[in-house]
């Protein structure tokens, strides 16, 4: 089959929407033989535009990054992004076009119009069963207008959700629903590091992450544990009220902000912390989840949508609920001081991970789709 995949980031924007579609892409081409077109937007990050093209899977992956090349939150891109990809989905002879979290709704359903090609849309999360957490702007009500259009009114051929919270609501406006979770890549994470007296966070430092609950709850107890660090990998909005935050807790020599590291560095950040912590107040299905199964540390995080019903409490990891930096701290802390039973959970985690969640049990689920509605 010839696939176009849509997805409006990519990098140098991190984050887990390119890694799902880049791996399922590359495991679907290898084990399937397809051939896969990647439409995605032209970034410019810190003065530099991100504009050419990549391959992989021996060239049956391509990516085409769609000027104009902008800034991620810039209208400009985010409108023109809406639109770009069509005229290759209308020229090109696509079998699917499958189209990716929020604004490649549009281009998605457009090119099922215009062409032959079955649709597929993949939900990676979706504030409309939550609603909280997601977005401070003025502009939220609009934004979650969109999002009840995109996700739940255009029509698809197929909708997929990462995770099974979705499906109640996503089979209430489409015939055709299915649960296929994000997977992750063993063998990228069995590197070997010296371990460090380290909790970890890694992610988009976001609204709806959290991160101020996890520096207010390691703020209760860095007294107890002065050798053990808080580090912060990631970017986003909420960076500088963070970095405030730390300063006036007067941390600043105890919890390092990292900043957006390279694809290479992130196994050995993971390898080497005590804790891996993810305190998001709802989520798709978090990559991070897997990725810290993967390289066996054990996580804390939040018994919410898109996280609980993954984890088994006290026995793949330890759940807290959401918005208590108290009692967050007193997971940190049975975590640091109970390390046989945390790493019992990292154990038992990486046992799961690494029967239930590999990228090609992903792309043969997403294949059987794809055969479905051709």
């Amino acid at each position: 089959m010839r696939i176009a995949m849509i997805q409006d980031d990519w990098w140098p924007r991190t984050g887990g929407g390119p890694v799902h579609v880049k791996d399922l892409s590359v495991a679907l081409a290898e084990q399937f033989d397809h051939t896969i077109d990647i439409y995605t937007r032209a970034l410019e990050k810190d003065g530099q535009s991100h504009v050419n093209a990549e391959t992989f899977a021996g060239g049956n992956v391509r990516v085409h990054r769609l000027k104009p090349s902008t800034e991620y939150w810039n209208a400009v891109g985010r409108v023109s992004s809406l639109a770009t990809p069509v005229p290759h989905l209308v020229t090109e002879q696509f079998d699917i076009v499958h189209g990716h979290t929020f604004l490649p709704a549009v281009p998605t359903r457009v090119g099922g119009a215009l062409t032959d090609a079955a649709t597929v849309f993949t939900v990676h999360g979706t504030a409309l069963t939550s609603g909280v957490g997601r977005d401070e702007s003025g502009l939220a009500a609009v934004k979650r207008r969109l999002e009840r259009l995109f996700v739940l009114n255009f029509e698809y051929d197929h909708v997929i959700s990462v995770n099974t919270e979705h499906l109640d609501l996503l089979g209430g406006y489409h015939a055709d629903v299915s649960c296929v979770p994000n997977g992750v890549d063993l063998d990228r994470f069995d590197v070997s590091v010296d371990s460090r007296d380290e909790i970890l966070f890694l992610g988009r430092l976001a609204p709806k992450k959290r991160v101020s609950d996890l520096i207010a709850a390691f703020d209760r107890l860095a007294d107890e544990y002065p050798e053990t660090d808080l580090v912060i990998v990631g970017t986003g909005p909420k960076r500088d009220a963070l970095q405030s935050q730390v300063k006036g807790a007067g941390l600043e020599d105890r919890v390092r902000f990292e900043g957006r590291v390279s694809d290479e560095a992130i196994p050995q950040y993971y390898r080497r912390a005590r804790l891996f912590v993810l305190p998001s107040v709802w989520e798709g299905h978090p990559l991070t989840l897997l990725e810290a199964w993967a390289a066996e540390v054990p996580v804390i995080t939040s018994d919410v949508e898109g996280i609980a019903e993954f984890i088994d409490h006290e026995e793949t990891g330890f759940l807290v609920p959401p918005e208590s930096p108290a009692e967050l701290a007193d997971a940190i802390r049975y975590g640091l001081s109970n390390p046989n039973e945390s790493e019992s959970w990292a154990e038992n985690a990486y046992e799961m991970v690494s029967t239930e969640y590999s990228w090609e049990g992903v792309a043969a689920q997403t294949n059987r789709i794809y055969e479905r509605i051709v």
